[in-house]
């Protein structure tokens, strides 16, 4: 079904307010838009306002208004659409982050007041965005300076707090929205996991894509592991390679090799109400 959209690399999720599945295919710089019953609701080629110009689409989040904001590498700069996939603006980072917005690990998230962030992979910082698109704030965010070695996905949970997969230790870092260095969460003791993509839902869970373990990893709010959903093994690989949660208590995960999307709906164990017993 992918592939007949146009789809067969899907590189990145996210989810609107709706339970509506937004699926990136950077490979061929196509975004389309699937309601909760599966149907397509639209598709989008991305070229920014020149139909003719070069995108590399990296990364795509919504906003609480419904739009999709992509990052775009070949331009650096942000590419928004409205709900129905027409284009709003396409508006350039500020020069100092344009470096930053063209490395591959460069990445958007928004928090849950509703500000857009640019994971800064080589000052391995996230950057708060001001409506231009420039730094909103003076100076690191990230705090300790060498807490995050090589940061290479990202979430927000609703209390504030941002979530950083470190490639450097296979570990997740959770920061105060201070930015501050609130604590850790390890990875196997046996091989550190590159965790290839992060989400976070309404209670703080974070949902990791274990692309080399085959797995999703669900841990808590203070870091805590609490279970694996398994996706793939021997000869059916499945390695997840984006991730996104729905406010339906949905959770999406994609394999990108093997062009195909998952859905899991949640089920909320009874010993912590707020806590997911099997995705």
């Amino acid at each position: 079904m992918l592939e007949s959209w146009g789809v067969p690399r899907p590189t990145r999720l996210a989810f609107d307010a709706d339970g509506s599945l937004y699926i990136l295919d950077a490979g061929r710089r196509r975004l389309v838009k699937v309601g909760e019953d599966g149907i397509l609701i639209h598709d989008v080629a991305l070229s920014g306002d020149d139909p003719a110009s070069t995108t590399e689409p990296a990364d795509v989040v919504v906003d609480a208004r419904g739009s999709a904001l992509v990052l775009d590498r070949a331009s650096a700069s942000v590419l928004a659409y409205d709900k129905n996939g027409a284009l709003l603006a396409a508006r350039p980072l500020a020069s100092d982050l344009a470096d930053e917005a063209r490395d591959p690990r460069a990445a958007l998230v928004q928090d849950s007041f509703g500000r857009l962030w640019l994971l800064a992979p080589r000052e391995r910082d996230l950057v708060r965005l001001d409506a231009s698109l420039a730094r909103d704030r003076a100076g690191r965010f990230l705090t300790p300076e060498d807490s995050v070695g090589a940061p290479g996905a990202v979430a927000a949970a609703p209390n504030g707090d941002l979530w950083l997969a470190d490639a450097a230790s296979g570990a997740l870092r959770r920061f105060r929205p201070s930015g501050a260095l609130a604590g850790s969460a390890a990875g196997d003791s046996v091989a550190q996991r590159l965790y290839a993509a992060l989400a976070a839902d309404g209670s703080g869970y974070v949902y990791a894509a274990d692309a080399l373990g085959q797995r999703i990893v669900v841990f808590d709010e203070e870091g805590s592991r609490l279970m694996e959903r398994a996706l793939g093994g021997g000869e059916h690989a499945w390695r997840p390679s984006a991730i996104a949660w729905s406010a339906r208590d949905h959770v999406a995960a994609a394999d990108a090799a093997r062009g195909e999307v998952q859905i899991f709906a949640l089920e909320r164990g009874s010993a912590r109400a707020s806590g997911p017993r099997a995705p």
